[in-house]
């Protein structure tokens, strides 16, 4: 199931004493050397148990090297070990080994995260232990965890017995490095999301990171801000802004107390100095980033000046995805018009942007929201027309409320899949960047009117089924080839273009075909079941650590188009609650049965419907 990644305020944690000592009697029993096998081991406990729910105020119970006598379960315990407090990583993998195994095992700070494809294979008879693993990703110091492409199920093995005179298993002969399963991760850390501003200021863009939840609750703020100051994960770099250089935590971030959380940075957080603009992008980044530890008042103290008192509200509009309504306006394309599907706020307005003449001929479309200063001042519309047999791209904007003429775009030959804006200004001047597939190729285009323009992939080759623009515009999904992939949307003077493209892993699908974002750090993906030819919608992580099913089986028709609606990181949902996709050319509601999008949902009462023609290409408002 997927986590929730809000969290009480005033959430409050007691670290035990116990689960301290356990770590540190470990890493001095065992971090000798030349200690025989058979020499006593002391076990300590780890401390009482505080459940793992999240949202809960407890931190997860952990199994030691006794906690089962069934050689499978152990190593499912194996893999656990290395969750949580990274300072500890090590010593509680090493109380797992036979003390010979400990003294020569050696590995980095970093934690392979495996994806156990199944069971531990206990050979009968025999002390090793065979693991079909697939590596996820690597998570790093600064809890970043680091996708890896899918290189298939990989075998490791290691050897699980016992010693005489000693209670219990031990790993005798371990696989190199840190081990992490993917449910051990989702167990033992928190999913936080930390942010950056775009390079225009006008977004928040989110950046994942993984927290242990047993950390101490009143040392979350402090390592939150490390973070922050250390910068973007790599592959945002170039998207948002980072800290300004020589920004440092002054003192420690103390507890929470009569609901004011207090924070002192250098004078040279704020970039010019003393500029309100400054301070105030600095102040609603901080509470964004610290919103799941702030209970009521942040005061923020820069260098030498007064501190200054923040409460309410208002930095939650720096986001844009909570400034996304709910519920969505729902449009789809019907006799080569687009109209408003009833049921859904503005049910008989006139349709954004577009005017009456112009709506006519289109196959697909999108229509954008603004995002600036003035966030939904503006709206953005591309329709996918055909003229002369020819697929055009027709661009435009107005002021909210109003409708303008079309630009006209030349479309290159092949399949053109749906246009998404992406980056979208309440600013006329600054305009908006969209993006859509034409055979199989990625291309930019804008709202002026401009010639689209291919924008360069650096990676995995193949055929591009899918793209889907996060509301922060910055972070772009894929499907190549059948796989989930993501990236960083940059913009230059050479155009749009993309950063490294990392594949996110989706182990119960063996093709995907599209793709949404149902929250700012999930994904909705259609696509082939791994386990059997019937095709699937998986709700998944960003970097494929965690997933559910969001519809198991919705037949064999392929998936050609999803729309899903992100829900707000203020909502307590954890998943969309509007998902519509394209199969076999026909539009389907996926939660709600899945059922056909038919002419009777349309807003507008279609007099003399034509037999055999229904709704298709739906989309919302975003």
């Amino acid at each position: 199931m997927k986590q929730s990644l809000t969290r009480t305020a005033a959430r409050i944690r007691r670290r035990s004493a116990a689960l301290v000592a356990a770590t540190l009697a470990g890493a001095l029993v065992l971090g000798g050397c030349g200690i025989p096998d058979n020499t006593e081991i002391v076990q300590i406990g780890s401390g009482p148990s505080r459940g793992f729910a999240s949202g809960d105020d407890a931190a997860p119970p952990r199994h030691d090297r006794t906690s089962t006598t069934d050689t499978a379960e152990f190593v499912k315990h194996y893999l656990e070990a290395a969750g949580g407090d990274p300072d500890g990583a090590l010593a509680r993998v090493k109380s797992f080994l036979s003390p010979s195994a400990a003294t020569t095992f050696r590995a980095s700070n970093e934690i392979k995260i495996v994806h156990l494809a199944e069971d531990p294979l206990v050979n009968p008879g025999s002390d090793e232990v065979t693991l079909k693993v697939r590596t996820v990703g690597v998570l790093v110091h600064n809890g970043v965890l680091d996708p890896k492409p899918d290189r298939g199920v990989e075998t490791l093995t290691l050897t699980v017995k016992t010693i005489t005179d000693q209670t219990g298993l031990y790993v005798t002969k371990p696989p190199p490095g840190l081990l992490l399963s993917d449910d051990a991760l989702n167990t033992y850390f928190e999913r936080r999301t930390i942010y950056f501003w775009n390079q225009d200021h006008t977004a928040l863009v989110p950046d994942v990171r993984y927290l242990p939840r047993d950390m101490p609750s009143e040392q979350e703020p402090q390592q939150i801000i490390k973070w922050l100051i250390e910068g973007p994960a790599p592959w945002l770099d170039h998207s948002v802004v980072s800290l300004p250089e020589g920004t440092a935590l002054l003192g420690n971030v103390p507890a929470v107390s009569n609901d004011k959380l207090q924070i002192s940075l250098s004078a040279q957080s704020v970039q010019p100095p003393e500029d309100p603009k400054a301070l105030d992008w600095l102040r609603r980044q901080l509470m964004w980033s610290l919103k799941p530890n702030l209970s009521s008042v942040l005061e923020l103290r820069i260098g030498n000046q007064e501190q200054t008192d923040y409460d309410g509200s208002d930095y939650l509009t720096s986001n844009p995805t909570y400034r996304l309504s709910d519920p969505p306006e729902r449009f789809v394309v019907y006799e080569g018009k687009i109209r408003r599907m009833s049921r859904s706020p503005g049910a008989t307005d006139a349709i954004p942007v577009i005017r009456p003449e112009a709506n006519r001929n289109v196959r697909a479309a999108a229509i954008a929201h603004g995002v600036g200063q003035s966030p939904g001042s503006r709206r953005y519309a591309a329709l996918v027309t055909v003229e002369n047999n020819r697929q055009v791209l027709r661009v435009g904007s107005a002021p909210l409320g109003e409708q303008a003429g079309l630009h006209r775009v030349e479309l290159r030959g092949g399949s053109t899949g749906q246009p998404v804006w992406a980056i979208s200004s309440d600013d006329a001047q600054t305009g908006a960047i969209g993006l859509i597939t034409i055979g199989g190729r990625l291309y930019s285009f804008s709202a002026d009117g401009s010639p689209i323009r291919q924008v360069p992939l650096a990676g995995p080759t193949g055929f591009i089924s899918a793209v889907a623009a996060a509301p922060d515009g910055r972070r772009i999904a894929l499907a190549i080839g059948g796989k989930l992939y993501m990236a960083a949307l940059n913009t230059s003077a050479d155009g749009p273009q993309l950063s490294d493209v990392s594949q996110v892993q989706v182990p119960a699908l063996r093709l995907v075909s599209a793709v949404d974002w149902g929250t700012e750090t999930s994904l909705i993906v259609a696509g082939t079941r791994a386990d059997k030819n019937r095709v699937a919608i998986i709700d998944t992580t960003i970097d494929g650590t965690q997933y559910n099913e969001l519809k198991p089986d919705i037949g064999t028709d392929a998936v050609t188009y999803l729309a899903a609606y992100p829900v707000s990181p203020v909502s307590s949902k954890g998943s969309p609650d509007v998902v519509q996709y394209m199969a076999n050319g026909a539009a389907f509601d996926a939660l709600s049965g899945p059922g056909r999008i038919e002419v009777n949902d349309l807003a507008e009462p279609v007099p003399d419907p034509v037999p055999g023609v229904a709704p298709v290409a739906p989309f919302f408002l975003r």
